[in-house]
């Protein structure tokens, strides 16, 4: 059941517009972020049911905010980074991670299966 607000994080706008077109075809709200200045703002504000963020971003610490993030709000992480050996750091405390470059019909797939993982197991006749 799509409908959830999801927060994106990403500093590469076409990239970040390509990721919200597609997520927004499936009918979830989604709040964008090119930098993780405000992110507790942010997700105070919209109260957000996944984040997904790349790791590497100019203003950020990627890693810090999100084991806040997590240790705070229980919101779950999706991780999207061009650099693996951020996301071995990571895994161990966020839903999933993935290497850039990431299709944007994989990470509707990686949404639906964190947000509603037995609704997605059985349209995929699992």
């Amino acid at each position: 059941m799509a409908g959830h607000t999801l927060l994106l994080l990403e500093d590469d706008e076409p990239l970040r517009e390509y990721y919200s077109l597609s997520l927004q075809a499936h009918h979830y709200e989604v709040i964008q972020a090119d930098n993780s200045k405000d992110i507790l703002k942010l997700v105070e504000r919209y109260q957000p049911a996944l984040i997904i963020t790349d790791l590497v971003m100019p203003d950020h610490d990627g890693l810090e905010g999100i084991f806040k993030l997590i240790s705070e709000y229980k919101i779950p992480v999706i991780v999207i980074s061009a650099y693996p050996e951020f996301i071995q750091l990571a895994k161990p405390v966020v839903a999933t991670t993935y290497v850039k470059p990431l299709s944007a019909d994989a990470l509707v797939r990686a949404v639906e299966n964190i947000l509603n993982p037995r609704t997605h197991a059985q349209q995929n006749g699992k």
